[in-house]
């Protein structure tokens, strides 16, 4: 899918370029044809006319030169013929013309009828002006009109070829570029589909297996088969639980701004904070960790409160798992410039600073053992990380074996206190 939106962002980017270039280039080479045969046909005019040209003795200016007129570059030879149609003079530039020619041109140009016009066979433009004292002829060669259309038309392709090859690389590299986050999304995509079909396998596995022992052994009771019985309605838990994470994030990355906004509201995250402590406090004596916390109170902010608490029990629980036996837990609530700052910290075994960067990973757990022992499956901190920034906050982990693990977050807080 993606090479072919990559194909199609080239085809229509190049199919816009090549257009505009035609077009620009097209301009060009036609006004620049015009000028090469407008610049023929003057040194046409010119040479027939050259008397009115030339400048006046009482028009040359004391201590300077006169201007003369440039000799033009295209060779032009003028024929000047009597009344009776013979030819008196042959005035020449930069070509050399015999009687025989000439009078061969002549014929050509009367047969012709037309005043100006092209002789193709021998490649000159002419133009034939008549008057009282006899009729001028004019003949200018073609060949260095040919020669400059030729080489303005070779430019003209030799731009449009290079131009093409250039914003062909062009872009090649925009595509990637611009598609690097739809490539990266649709890489996500596909992972998250097959870690949550590889963790959903699992449970239902074992589901299947249980049911399949149980069928096996119809004429045992209840109580005979309580331990396949638990077992399968702790894998369902399992399930259900994986489920409801995935269509959090699923409906997560679904959800527009708009929706999101119009579920906040004010509250008191001091007091939410403090709650979702207090009913951790008895899993914490359960796994033998000390939980400590220093809230300061009145800490208010805008927010969606049922995410709020999901996102604070999301690390409470993960920190009372992993801080070990006799560890310990610290929450910390604090005000610092207008965002709330919630910090909480267990010891146990650290993060590896390699792991540290993909703990918000969906799917990523540091220890797969553990993780499967404690029911994990490594949403926890995706989700986390989705509240966060659904509030527009950040969050951050830092551990080391000497300070334990602590995850830092930060969310702006209103001005004022309720």
């Amino acid at each position: 899918m993606i090479k072919k939106l990559r194909t199609r962002f080239i085809l229509i980017n190049m199919g816009f370029v090549i257009s505009i270039l035609a077009a620009v280039l097209g301009v060009f080479y036609m006004a620049n044809r015009q000028r090469i045969v407008r610049n023929t046909s003057i040194a046409l005019f010119q040479s027939m006319n050259h008397e009115r040209f030339k400048i006046p003795p009482d028009k040359v200016e004391f201590g300077r030169r006169p201007k003369q007129n440039p000799i033009p570059l295209t060779p032009v030879f003028v024929i000047t013929l009597n009344e009776d149609q013979t030819i008196e003079n042959i005035d020449e530039n930069n070509i050399t013309v015999t009687n025989e020619l000439a009078s061969s041109l002549i014929r050509l140009v009367n047969a012709s009828g037309s005043r100006e016009g092209i002789l193709k066979d021998y490649s000159l433009r002419y133009l034939k002006i008549s008057s009282r004292n006899g009729t001028k002829i004019g003949f200018a060669d073609q060949s260095y009109e040919r020669n400059s259309l030729e080489t303005l038309l070779f430019n003209c392709l030799l731009i449009f070829l290079c131009t093409v090859i250039l914003f062909f690389l062009l872009s090649l590299f925009l595509s990637r570029l611009a598609l690097k986050p739809a490539e990266q999304a649709w890489d996500q995509q596909n992972q998250f589909i097959t870690d949550a079909s590889h963790e959903l396998k699992t449970p239902i596995t074992v589901i299947l297996a249980n049911l399949q022992i149980l069928l096996s052994h119809k004429e045992r009771t209840i109580k005979e088969q309580e331990k396949w019985i638990i077992n399968t309605k702790e894998e369902a838990d399992r399930m259900k639980q994986l489920v409801e994470e995935l269509l959090f994030l699923a409906r997560s990355d679904a959800q527009t701004m708009e929706s999101v906004t119009s579920l906040r509201q004010t509250l008191n995250f001091s007091e939410l904070v403090l709650n979702c402590v207090l009913l951790f406090e008895s899993v914490a004596y359960e796994n033998k960790v000390a939980l400590e916390n220093e809230l300061e109170s009145d800490i208010v902010l805008e927010g969606i409160e049922v995410q709020l608490k999901q996102l604070i029990t999301i690390l409470l629980d993960n920190a009372c798992k992993y801080a070990g036996k006799s560890g310990t837990v610290s929450v910390v609530l604090k005000k610092t410039a207008g965002h709330a700052v919630f910090i909480i910290t267990n010891s146990g075994n650290p993060i590896l600073p390699e792991e540290q960067k993909h703990v918000f990973k969906r799917f990523y757990r540091t220890d797969q053992s553990r993780a499967r022992k404690e029911g994990g499956y490594g949403l926890g901190l995706s989700i986390a990380q989705t509240i966060v920034d659904r509030h527009r906050g950040s969050i951050s982990v830092t551990s080391s074996a000497e300070n334990g693990t602590t995850f830092t977050i930060t969310l702006p807080a209103l001005l004022h206190s309720s």
